[in-house]
């Protein structure tokens, strides 16, 4: 048992717990007013219960609350030097973080989960991929976390649950995944899962709420925060289902479904004006955090209110439709891959007077944060290091003044403002940025593959061909090499998905050209030269498989000093 046992305890409290802890460890989950029948001092000396409490208020929706216990639970599990639990506590802490979209300190944490599951995924448990896959939802992730499908993710964070005896681990990331997309749940794997699910829930009270709602959409007997959820999806002319209450208006996604329910109501009312204001409410957070299922749900609204229904949603590559023409006409747009280059919308270039190095660095920092702003202190950290305080705000501020007298020598004045901590640019100053876009068009592709390789297609074939090295006329910088890196990984799954989706087409040239295109990017990776080998193989073709062969070999002798592996060699050779 994990309870941290302490003289005096009296034992009706001691057999309490020990219960309750037998019960967490079936895979059970208590129910509250078991816990905090129990003593505080008592309650949190037991790692456990501090797990099941922080897991029954986050699916109430209770998430402040839900903060504290995990937060308690992680201290408990490091006592004990359980690094295991300890690392699935962080991923439920960054979940709860997730909810609420707080990443003032939740950057740091799944950027910690992140390297843990490239280091070593078996040791990492159901909350650390149920965390990654919520937290590649959100845009402002892009820039450290792998590009890894979400979907992915979720199945392995089942998988685990599954594997640990989590039962209501298992249901509710499940729902989850549901809740994500709907789509997706009808491949064979899922429906798989949930049948599975539809045993245990024959056995566990706990999950046979959670299956219901899988299989006969019914709310009934979910937590708050699902039954809200599952709700306002078939309340569309029921005034019972109303805005969220509580803490639940906190929860970003539960906002979403309010909205739709929203944009629904004011339809069927024929309000179509307030209608317009809610999709544009529901447009906002969406373009926060986008799952396919809220992609769907803009989609049909805007077909439905006559508007321009876009594929995927690109902040500010559009020009709002509410701006002035002449106001639109003065907006840059922004070249940072590949050498940096500003122009205006009909095809102006700017060359802007760069009169010290970090004040060019600061511009291209600023535009690849959210909404093109960053707090003080992550800019002085990130781009002038930890020499003096004084110093490094004087060097900020200096390279404030050259970054402003340079916008204003292009003709736009006052396009930097310092306010509440935050440095960044203004509204109505950035038009597009060629990353941002790249970026957008890739995760919502990610998003799509799993369900809608066709759509997933179109944006891929799109971004591929912006791609180049970010910043390529800058010096090397820590957080400039780490963009570049994101962004190589994101190029090298999206070159490696065109192949796949062009060979089970049985295009051949175009599954070549991608393949090339592939090797050519990562000429490191040996899974490339594979995927080539093996395509030539299929087709009959030994000597040009041979021939990829003998590049590798080349390459990888002149270029890392390393041999290819013995089973490329099988590959090439073996029938």
């Amino acid at each position: 048992m994990h309870h941290i046992e302490q003289h005096g305890e009296p034992d009706n409290n001691r057999e309490e717990v020990l219960k309750l802890e037998q019960a967490v460890q079936n895979g059970q989950l208590p129910e509250w007013d078991a816990l905090v029948r129990l003593p505080e001092s008592v309650l949190f000396r037991s790692p456990l219960l501090l797990r099941a409490g922080a897991v029954r208020l986050m699916l109430e929706g209770r998430l402040r609350e839900a903060r504290r216990w995990a937060q308690e639970a992680v201290k408990a599990f490091a006592l004990m030097a359980d690094h295991r639990e300890m690392l699935s506590m962080i991923g439920l802490l960054s979940l709860i973080h997730v909810r609420i979209g707080d990443f003032s300190d939740n950057e740091a944490m799944l950027m910690h989960l992140d390297a843990e599951v490239r280091r070593d995924p078996d040791r990492c448990g159901g909350y650390v991929w149920w965390a990654l896959a919520r937290g590649k939802c959100w845009t402002r992730t892009t820039a450290f976390l792998a590009p890894r499908l979400i979907d992915d993710d979720f199945a392995r964070a089942a998988d685990r649950f599954r594997e640990d005896g989590d039962a209501v681990g298992f249901a509710y990331v499940l729902l989850d995944r549901w809740m994500y997309d709907p789509a997706g749940m009808k491949k064979c794997e899922w429906a798989g899962r949930i049948a599975e699910l539809g045993r245990w829930a024959a056995l566990r009270p706990e999950c046979a709420a959670v299956h219901d709602a899988l299989t006969s959409e019914s709310g009934d007997g979910l937590p708050a925060r699902y039954a809200y959820m599952m709700d306002s999806l078939w309340s569309d002319t029921d005034a019972g289902v109303g805005w969220p209450e509580g803490e639940l208006r906190y929860d970003v996604e539960v906002q979403m479904f309010a909205c739709r329910l929203n944009v629904a109501r004011r339809l069927a009312e024929g309000e179509r004006t307030d209608a317009a204001m809610a999709l544009r409410q529901l447009e906002l957070l969406h373009e926060e955090m986008s799952t396919p299922r809220t992609l769907a749900w803009v989609a049909e609204y805007k077909g439905k209110l006559g508007f321009a229904v876009v594929q995927a949603s690109v902040p500010r590559t559009i020009e709002p439709a509410d701006a002035p023409a002449e106001e639109r006409g003065n907006r840059m747009r922004i070249q940072l891959m590949s050498g940096i280059r500003i122009f205006l919308p009909d095809g102006t270039s700017l060359q802007p007077k760069w009169r010290r190095r970090k004040s060019r660095e600061l511009f291209v920092y600023l535009l690849l944060q959210q909404d093109y702003r960053a707090l003080r202190n992550q800019v002085l950290d990130h781009l002038f290091g930890e020499a003096d305080s004084s110093r490094v705000a004087n060097h900020l501020y200096v390279s404030l003044h050259e970054l402003r007298s340079a916008l204003a020598g292009i003709g736009f004045e006052d396009a930097i403002e310092v306010r509440s901590g935050l440095v960044g640019f203004r509204e109505s100053v950035v038009d597009m940025v060629d990353v941002e876009q790249y970026v957008t068009q890739s995760r919502v592709g990610d998003q799509l593959w799993a369900s809608d390789r066709d759509a997933a297609v179109v944006l891929y074939l799109d971004a591929v061909r912006k791609y180049g090295l970010l910043g390529a006329d800058m010096p090397a910088s820590d957080w400039l090499e780490r963009w570049r890196m994101q962004l190589l990984e994101r190029q090298t799954v999206m070159l490696r998905r065109l192949a796949e989706y062009y060979i089970e087409l049985s295009e051949d040239s175009h599954a070549e050209q991608w393949l090339t295109a592939w090797i050519d990017l990562r000429p490191d990776q040996e899974e490339a030269y594979q995927a080539m080998i093996r395509f030539w193989k299929e087709r009959g073709r030994h000597a040009e498989a041979v021939g990829w062969y003998k590049r590798l070999e080349r390459v990888f002798r002149e270029e890392f000093g390393v041999e290819p592996l013995e089973e490329t060699k099988r590959l090439v050779w073996e029938n």
